[in-house]
């Protein structure tokens, strides 16, 4: 059980990792297309602002106002321009802070805001060409600009991306941990009280035969022939907690015995004194299957429990069957009851370690059955039917042998 845990927890955090690693990846990707298309769409607008002036100074008409064509294609951008003259010496800004974009002249400028200027040109200078103004082959001026505010907020998005990606696996990391503690915790927890539950039956039942021999002397051969079962029983709890995180001894076992052996021992001990439970058996069959017989009667016990558990105010009736199912090869073994049945919105739920729908109990009844059938034996553990205020039916499926 504690190798199943393991081993999924390693794979659970490579997981974790991967998918925080391509959370980040998959976003620097795609921000670094779209980033690079938006700039070279910005850098084609531009250009064709500057073309349409162009071909407004270069064909001159009557009613053509230069100044308009200048303040509207060449200025009339959100994004950071500075126009110089043909000597590359600024003439006009915008778009650089408010600060900068308050003052018309150079000359105007203090020592700080000088070196925050040209030191901006060189930046944007370096991020485009500056675009040659020309007047019939002449060039008038140049215009340097930058990439719009949205353009270099997506820049930074990478960046963001990273941070988020971290305290993603960060925090998953620490809600798993947390998980996994709790989980081991019930675990631990848990299987003190199933070994508490497992001893419960026969300590009880020692008891009830050193009570016997006390009242009636006449009974002691009987009592303690019961005894040395008990005694057994223990034995044989002590082999299955044991076997539990190692690897089973499977070897092909008639399977009637076993039930039989399980069926009888319970049949002995029921409370009978408010309501009588009949626990039935196949009589007779050679069926076998690679079992390990210790788990596998853990199994049965757990089933077998819980349909007494769900029997109340009525006569019970508890009958295990084996079935062959020839063409698939394999072995299928029903525990079928008339106890109170199971509601459907329990149904998903009841194999879940924790789950349990008893007063007493912590779960681990079918959680732990389901884990032996199916990681040890390579079988099933199903619900194979259940109805409210009819009975519920658990089938174990296994490979013939």
């Amino acid at each position: 059980m504690f190798q199943f845990f393991t081993k999924n927890s390693a794979n659970f955090k490579g997981l974790l990792f991967l998918l925080g690693l391509l959370i980040i990846v998959g976003t620097l990707w795609y921000t670094q297309q779209l980033v690079d298309t938006l700039k070279t769409k910005s850098t084609e607008y531009v250009r064709f602002r500057v073309k349409i002036f162009e071909a407004s100074i270069n064909n001159p008409n009557e009613d053509l106002d230069v100044g308009f064509f200048f303040n509207e294609v060449i200025r009339g951008a959100d994004y950071p321009i500075i126009i110089t003259d043909a000597q590359r010496r600024p003439q006009s800004w915008q778009n650089i802070s408010e600060a900068i974009d308050a003052k018309n002249d150079l000359k105007e400028f203090s020592a700080e805001d000088s070196v925050f200027f040209f030191n901006y040109l060189d930046q944007i200078a370096s991020e485009n060409e500056p675009i040659a103004i020309k007047y019939q082959g002449t060039v008038l001026s140049y215009k340097y600009y930058g990439f719009p505010p949205e353009i270099y907020k997506l820049k930074k998005l990478p960046y963001i991306a990273i941070v988020i990606g971290i305290v993603f696996i960060l925090f998953a990391y620490l809600g798993f941990t947390y998980i996994k503690r709790s989980e081991q915790r019930n675990i631990w927890v848990g299987m003190a009280k199933e070994t508490a539950h497992q001893l419960g039956t026969p300590l009880s039942s020692l008891s009830g035969w050193l009570e016997l021999i006390k009242i009636d002397a006449n009974q002691k051969d009987m009592a303690i022939s019961e005894m040395n079962n008990d005694l057994h029983r223990l034995n044989k709890i002590a082999n299955r907690f044991s076997k539990i995180g190692s690897v089973p001894n499977l070897i092909p076992e008639k399977i009637q015995p076993v039930i039989k052996n399980v069926a009888t021992y319970y049949q002995r001990r029921l409370p009978n004194i408010n309501n009588l439970v009949n626990i039935k058996f196949p009589d007779e069959s050679n069926l076998c299957a690679y079992l390990n017989i210790d788990l596998f009667e853990w199994v049965l016990e757990n089933l077998i429990k819980n349909a007494i558990d769900a029997i109340h105010n009525k006569e019970g009736l508890i009958e295990l069957t084996l079935e062959e199912d020839s063409l698939r090869g394999q072995i299928y073994i029903d525990i079928k009851d008339n106890g109170k049945g199971i509601q459907l919105a329990q149904k998903k739920n009841i194999f879940k370690p924790g789950f349990s729908t008893k007063k007493r109990g912590w779960g681990l009844g079918l959680s732990l059955a389901k884990r032996i059938i199916e990681e040890y034996h390579d079988g099933r553990l199903l619900l194979l039917e259940s109805k409210l205020g009819e009975g519920s039916t658990f089938r174990i499926g296994l490979k013939k042998a």
